[in-house]
């Protein structure tokens, strides 16, 4: 698990309980493509969809 990194988003499979975020690998992509300056133009590409 990634120590000390946080998720809201509950329906990740790698999201548990007390947002944590229990994925080995945590890869935050470019939005844009471009050079990134702002928080909006980042995601996460760990994100999958939970099964529940």
């Amino acid at each position: 698990m990634a120590h000390g990194v946080l998720c809201e988003v509950n329906s990740c499979k790698n999201w548990e309980q007390g947002n944590k975020c229990a994925a080995d690998l945590i890869y935050v992509g470019n939005l844009e493509k471009r050079q990134t300056s702002e928080i909006e133009e980042t995601g996460c590409k760990t994100f999958e969809p939970s099964s529940s």
